[in-house]
């Protein structure tokens, strides 16, 4: 007869571990306090690089003073004020396009319990960018269901296309990861 010992260790200590480092990890896509005060600047190094209307309309936008978050904002929200109707960005591009990014958030969230930090935080990023990515091309996408400009802008503009005057705004927009 042959004796067998089996001894058993649980690993759920680890798991447990592991598994409240995936629930710390998080993608966030906006325009953070560091870019937001950006906007004149970027507007400015644009109307330098341009004449005419266009130039004198990136001068004055540049001028109110307003950063990229309260831009977005306003082009969000719509301003009654300037005769300008909400047109959303950052929810619906990231309801639109959220299995992409969810394959990138439930990776890292795999190689974290598997133990991987560097695999996880690089799914992290990998889900931050593309929601950043979603959010920015939104602005063009057939989906946004976005009313064209007044007649009064595409004049002014040339264009019948929202928000791309500049692509100030829209560039501010970025996706980071932080470990809270």
């Amino acid at each position: 007869m042959i004796n067998v010992r089996v001894d058993r260790k649980s690993n759920f200590k680890k798991f447990d571990e592991r598994l409240k480092k995936a629930t710390k990890l998080a993608a966030y896509v906006g325009v953070p306090s560091t870019t937001a005060e950006a906007r004149s600047s970027q507007l400015l190094k644009m109307a330098g690089a341009t004449q005419g209307k266009k130039r004198k309309r990136i001068e004055k936008a540049a001028a109110e003073g307003i950063n990229n978050a309260e831009a977005l904002f306003i082009f969000s929200k719509g301003s009654p004020a300037r005769n300008q109707p909400a047109r959303e960005v950052l929810d619906p591009s990231i309801k639109a396009n959220h299995e992409k990014i969810s394959v990138e958030i439930a990776e890292s969230v795999s190689a974290n319990l598997k133990g991987d930090q560097d695999g996880a935080i690089r799914g992290m990023n990998r889900a931050a960018l593309a929601g950043q990515n979603a959010a920015r091309s939104w602005f063009t996408d057939p989906r946004n269901g976005w009313a064209p400009n007044a007649a009064r802008t595409i004049k002014q503009k040339g264009s019948d296309r929202p928000g791309i005057d500049s692509g100030a705004m829209r560039n501010a927009i970025v996706g980071v990861v932080a470990d809270e």
